[in-house]
């Protein structure tokens, strides 16, 4: 974030956040979740089409619940780690 560089190089900042977590929209509920999302759904795809090399799969199952959950994972290491960034600079 231009905040965190700006606190590096000396200058004082401030930042607004309507929500609890840092990060804005991207990294809590637009790009980076749907990346993780969508990672995981292409590997299932691949899993599904015999796209493996040297791996045949007769069946795969979804698991949502596990699958939001991962997605809860990356969104909250990534807010920790903004937090982090913004309490040491």
């Amino acid at each position: 974030m231009a905040a965190i560089r700006a606190a590096q190089l000396g200058l004082n900042v401030a930042c607004v956040e309507k929500e609890a977590a840092l990060g804005g929209t991207c990294l809590r509920v637009g790009c980076i979740p749907s990346k993780a999302l969508l990672e995981a759904t292409e590997k299932v795809h691949a899993v599904l089409h015999n796209q493996l090399v040297g791996v045949r799969v007769s069946s795969a199952e979804l698991d949502l619940k596990a699958l939001m959950a991962h997605k809860d994972k990356v969104v909250q290491a990534n807010t920790q780690g903004i937090e982090f960034l913004f309490k040491k600079n």
